[in-house]
């Protein structure tokens, strides 16, 4: 059995993974859980403690990013790296504004739980088992709470591109990317890609940003693919 690391993206657990891990033959995941992290040190020093080097790891939405942020830190540690809906983009002023007025707020009132708008936003209309994958997405959601939800916030708003350390990256990269992801484009992920020495790019159709819970049979192929190339 191969050991595979998987990081998962703000406000999710291991739950983000349910669909996709029994389908990983001849692969044994280990989940790292990022959301007590105050910080991407804090999130890079939890994959250090875990992670047998050198590792494969897997890092969706905000975990891809901190899996690329470790990478970058630690490239003799990660022997393959795939990122899912990620970005090494950082976070521009405006993004940091509207980051800091929803900590702003949640400060100061109660937490009414994610929206069925906001989650509109991460899903394909047309998603196989939608009102399950919503109800995923709500209960992940409900059961992290709002104090996880501000130290996420908190701790990765300081969030500046790794765009530029892309090119000293020799290990195996794999990008996949959504075509209908209203928050990390594939143009993004395209620019990854244009910067990566060895890397693979490909885009899944119709799928929105939860890939892992949107197309979990394709992902579990391309993650097969990628552990045993």
């Amino acid at each position: 059995m191969k050991k595979v690391y998987f990081l998962s993206g703000t406000m999710n657990d291991e739950r983000l993974w349910q669909w996709v891990f029994p389908m990983l033959e001849n692969i044994d995941p280990v989940y790292i859980d990022i959301t007590q992290a105050n910080s991407f040190e804090d999130i890079s020093n939890l994959i250090n403690d875990v992670m047998e080097a050198p590792g494969i790891l897997i890092g969706f939405s905000l975990g891809g990013f901190s899996a690329l942020n470790f990478t970058k830190q630690h490239p003799h540690k990660v022997s393959k790296l795939m990122m899912i809906c990620a970005s090494a983009n950082g976070l521009n002023n405006e993004e940091i504004r509207l980051r800091n007025s929803t900590i702003r707020f949640l400060e100061t009132h109660s937490y009414k739980g994610i929206s069925r708008a906001r989650i509109n936003q991460f899903v394909h209309p047309g998603a196989d088992n939608y009102e399950k994958i919503v109800e995923v997405i709500r209960m992940m959601d409900v059961d992290l709470g709002k104090e996880t939800l501000i130290r996420q916030l908190k701790a990765t708003s300081k969030r500046t591109s790794l765009m530029e350390d892309l090119a000293v990256l020799k290990m195996p990269v794999c990008l996949l990317g959504a075509s209908d992801d209203l928050l990390v484009t594939p143009d993004s992920m395209e620019d990854m890609y244009l910067e990566l020495e060895n890397a693979s790019f490909e885009i899944i159709s119709e799928t929105g940003h939860m890939i892992p819970l949107e197309q979990p049979t394709i992902l579990a192929h391309k993650i097969h693919e990628f552990v045993f190339s």
